[in-house]
């Protein structure tokens, strides 16, 4: 096919030969290169020759294949080439990462790489050229932000909420304006949410910013499918090809259980641990919250004293100095072990790390090869992970995650379709940079691949809502658009000034309070070792937190215990002790299962229950052979799968399984579904509108991963669930159950924030308003009594309904359901699959009012009582 002739997105054949690719790189490049890493990858002679065409490229290759170089040799070759072409002084190259961590990774990598350049050159009689690499993140200070503007780098490296800062800004134009490539790394952790959207409509900015339109380069170590990804990184109507090296590292994934439950789980993890660190030069533990990554820190420490500073913690609430430090250690093979939530599970190059341990599974299969991909971070290595799991239910998701990783079965990449509270974010900042019309406005958003079938009613609506109007042109909002000329530009320079400290998809409930250590104490045990003689912040804590600390309270950060000695202004002062501290709880822990894995840990289930009809060793081969899984692990699941069989029965494929218990409160009702926890949600909310309005029953429910519990006071039978399950009028029922639910209210919250109805940082001293949950029980009020379909509004209702509620997915059991024979079974006492529902149980689903209730209550209020009940 000729080249003229390609389709946009178009797949790159073999790699080139290592003197090809070697010779789309000047001199002395090729020869640097080789000295010091010998030949080429497969990912780099893919990605040279395409690169050097101009084209844009998404690189998928392995983690350890040099995806990095891979990118940026080409780049860096033609920046030394037109060093001297370019007068201006503004950015060419802009690098976008979703963590800081991997950001200061790439950064030294970078400079150290332009140092050796340098030395060959010099070498060879060749004129250095000397690039600038700068960096610009949350944690950047304002000198040098100051200086980034005044002086640009020529290569800079950021986030997507700091580049939307940026761009914000009025020097925008002249900092882009000979922008020549955008590396986007790990887009498969950026494109699948809010950030992603954000990020896309902030490349299209640029695009139009720059001169040329820059080359576009994504790199991605897992995700699936490529063709999307390459339409979300390029945009629309642009090509992009795609360059795939298969993994060739070796996957070690072993699985067991740990025989610890409630207070001893954490003496029995640390046993554990211990063995592993003698046979792992480098250990790297992952947990699944940022309270446990501080247990087992301290844990460690206490354990072995020898090794005390060579034990750290890494995860988003320490501070920057000592985030970088851990990096800085971790990279140079001075530590032996780093524990992390999940801030070191993407990119960041760690050659010293043997092994990598998971404690509890990470509830999908990208998350689980992310992790273990940081061991064996270098070509030909092996790949070492071992999942921990705490009880029966999580060595089955484990082993179902595990099956996936080693059959690359991955979760397909899900791009958010338009999400208008980051479109009316984004239109605030350009409105901040130039004045624009509508319709070259909406022409640039459409580019950008989330948005490329945004409808122009819903286009209009955000600017109504930014211009202070609302669907009936009512001016009951406050304007943060100003019009002249059929042109729209930001109101004012305060509004201007609210848009900079408010920028960003990510939304924390209160701002983090700083912890302040005071030098007056320190621990007898020397570690760390004091490199300051003044007080320094080691990190945050969430404002909740701080409410509850009395003076002499313990708690853990940075794996030490600390003990509370008071607040001065926002900042928890703190002195280092000894003793037996808890660990702070912070915003945003735990996991559910992804969609597909709740499905795969389904058909699991189903396949032991076939293997269990020929018998215990069937089962065992099972387990064995295409689930990896034997010994201690292999006879527990035995153990769970025959109790289940004898107090009741495995879910079967074509079926459905309904369990019941008398309780004090009715009758438990527990119905077993291959849906995740979003999912059986959904399910959840109508079978209880329909119990409650259908049938006069008082009904509650949770819902978990793989199930939903349904308490009522009468007998259910196989056509009742049948009924209150049926796929006629799901979508209008499940609407009437959230329509004035708890959770669309906090949807709504998160919604006004990114939107910014609601200010994260307003201007001058923070004051709460109407309480703690003022947004969600008074703004949507009042929002939804002006109009019932206001922009904010419609966008919490849609994510409710994909991502709290996943109601697609409940809808597709619904329509199943007559195709499946529902069994109801009565049990003395809960099963064990329904005791131990993978995920602990979400909070209860709200509950409509009976008739009789609502009549009570109506009674009450004309009355001016309080109900009873």
């Amino acid at each position: 096919m000729a080249a003229d002739a390609r389709p946009l997105i178009h797949w790159l054949g073999s790699p080139a030969s290592v003197e090809s690719a070697c010779a789309a790189l000047p001199a002395p490049l090729p020869d640097w290169f080789r000295r010091r890493f010998g030949n080429p990858s497969a990912a780099q002679r893919l990605a040279w020759p395409a690169l050097a065409a101009g084209d844009n490229l998404l690189l998928s290759a392995p983690t350890g294949s040099g995806k990095t170089l891979a990118a940026f040799l080409p780049i860096l070759a033609a920046l030394m080439e037109s060093a001297c072409e370019t007068a201006s002084g503004g950015v060419r190259c802009l690098y976008v990462a979703p963590l800081k961590s991997l950001i200061n990774d790439v950064r030294k990598n970078l400079r150290r790489t332009l140092r050796e350049i340098a030395e060959a050159q010099t070498e060879q009689g060749i004129p250095t050229v000397r690039l600038r690499v700068g960096r610009r993140t949350g944690d950047t200070d304002e000198r040098v932000r100051r200086l980034l503007r005044r002086q640009p780098p020529d290569i800079l490296l950021t986030t997507p909420e700091s580049l939307a800062v940026l761009l914000a800004q009025p020097t925008a134009e002249t900092l882009f304006a000979d922008l020549r490539w955008l590396v986007i790394d790990e887009v498969h952790a950026l494109a699948t949410g809010k950030r992603g959207a954000d990020l896309a409509l902030s490349l299209e900015r640029l695009t139009a910013l720059a001169r040329t339109p820059p080359q576009r380069i994504g790199l991605s170590a897992t995700c699936t499918p490529l063709p999307v990804a390459a339409e979300y990184l390029a945009g629309v109507g642009r090509p992009c090809a795609i360059a795939a090296v298969r993994e060739t590292n070796p996957l070690e994934l072993r699985v067991e259980p740990l025989a610890a439950f409630g207070s001893g789980f954490l003496k029995t993890l640390l046993d554990r641990l211990e063995r592993e660190l003698e046979t792992n030069r480098t250990l790297l533990i992952f947990t699944n919250v940022r309270s446990l990554a501080e247990r087992v820190t301290w844990g460690l420490r206490r354990r072995l004293p020898d090794l005390a500073d060579q034990i750290a913690v890494h995860h988003s609430s320490l501070s920057a100095p000592l985030r970088r430090r851990v990096e800085r250690r971790l990279k140079r093979g001075q530590l032996r072990v780093a524990v992390s939530s999940t801030s070191l599970e993407l990119g960041i190059d760690i050659g010293s790390v043997d092994g990598v341990v998971l404690v509890h599974p990470p509830g999908g299969v990208v998350r689980l090869l992310q992790r273990v991909g940081r061991a064996g971070h270098a070509p030909r290595k092996v790949r070492r992970g071992l999942v921990l799991t705490a009880s029966p239910a999580e060595l089955l998701e484990a082993v179902a995650t595990t099956a996936c990783g080693f059959a690359g079965q991955l979760e397909p990449l899900r791009v958010p379709d338009a999400p208008l509270d980051v479109l009316c974010q984004q239109l605030l900042g350009m409105a901040a940079s130039r004045p624009w019309t509508r319709d070259e406005a909406f022409a640039l958003v459409r580019q950008a691949y989330p948005y490329r079938q945004l409808p122009r009613a819903d286009f209009d609506d955000c600017l109504a809502y930014l211009s202070g109007r609302d669907r009936a042109d009512h001016d009951w909002l406050p304007a943060r658009l100003a019009w002249f000329d059929d042109q729209f530009t930001i109101a004012d320079e305060r509004t201007a000034r609210l848009l900079l400290r408010n920028l960003g998809t990510i939304i924390a409930e209160e701002e983090p309070r700083p912890v302040v250590l005071t030098t007056e104490r320190r621990n007898d045990s020397g570690w760390p070792p004091s490199e300051t003689n003044h007080d320094i912040t080691i990190g945050s804590v969430d404002e909740q937190f701080v409410e509850r600390l009395n003076p002499g309270d313990r708690f853990l950060l940075d794996g030490r215990c600390l003990e509370f000695r008071g607040v001065e202004g926002r900042a928890v002062v703190v002195a280092e002790t000894v003793g037996y501290p808890g660990a702070p709880r912070w915003q945003g822990g735990g996991v559910s299962l992804s969609p597909d894995l709740a499905e795969r840990l389904y058909l699991l289930r189903c396949r032991a229950a076939e293997a269990l009809r020929e018998g215990p060793a069937e089962l065992l081969r099972l387990l064995r052979e295409e689930y990896q899984l034997d010994g201690p692990g292999a006879e527990m699941l035995l153990e769970l799968f025959q109790l289940q069989e004898c107090v009741s029965e495995l879910p079967e494929p074509a079926g459905c399984l309904v369990e019941s218990v008398s309780g004090p409160l009715g009758t438990d009702y527990f119905l077993h579904t291959p849906l995740n926890r979003a999912g059986n949600d959904a399910l959840a909310r109508v079978a209880v509108l329909r119990l409650v309005r259908e049938h006069g029953l008082s009904a509650a429910s949770m819902s978990a991963d793989l199930g939903i519990q349904l308490t009522v006071r009468a007998d259910l039978h196989p056509d009742d669930f049948r009924a209150v399950l049926a796929a006629e009028g799901f979508d209008a029922d499940l609407t009437t159950a959230v329509a004035g639910s708890w959770a669309l209210k906090e949807r709504f919250h998160q919604v006004a924030l990114t939107g910014l109805m609601l200010l994260r940082n307003p201007l001058g001293p923070r004051r709460r308003v109407g309480g703690h949950d003022w947004a969600e029980r008074r703004l949507f009020e009042q929002v939804q009594a002006a109009d019932p379909e206001f922009v904010l509004i419609r966008q919490a209702r849609r994510e409710l309904y994909e991502s709290t509620l996943d109601a697609s997915a409940a809808r597709r059991f619904a329509e199943e359901l007559p195709r499946r024979i529902v069994r109801c079974r009565r049990l003395r006492a809960v099963s064990p699959l329904a005791e131990a529902w993978t995920q602990p149980a979400v909070a209860a689903v709200e509950s409509p009012d009976t008739p009789a209730q609502a009549l009570q209550r109506l009674h009450a209020e004309l009355m001016g009582a309080s109900p009873a009940f």
